[in-house]
């Protein structure tokens, strides 16, 4: 079972680590964090893309468990990876798109 971390401790480190999607550059990402649960779930609220994210004090790994509504990541469905790695691509997005996503 993992080190239990409270919704707020997992959304600081989400938002550290992981503030754009990946595949839209939208801003806002939902944390759905559960106690009682050995995963829990980042989920963008644009293109519908969902993670499952083991954390303890830091998240240790991201896999990508629903694809953008667009297919994006397809390729990366259900393997996991180090947040870097998705950090990386949220930053790459960003800059290829120039400007981050707002909710509107």
């Amino acid at each position: 079972m993992r080190g239990k971390i409270s919704e707020e401790e997992a959304k600081n480190q989400v938002a550290k680590h992981f503030p754009w999607c990946p595949f839209c550059c939208f801003e806002h990402l939902e944390i759905d964090v559960k106690p009682e649960r050995e995963y829990d779930y980042i989920i963008c609220e644009n293109c519908g893309a969902k993670w499952e994210m083991g954390i303890q004090e830091k998240i240790k790994s991201m896999k990508l468990v629903v694809t953008s509504v667009d297919w994006k990541g397809k390729d990366l469905l259900d393997k996991k990876m180090e947040p870097k790695f998705w950090q990386n691509k949220a930053w790459l997005c960003v800059l290829t798109r120039r400007t981050p996503k707002k909710r509107s």
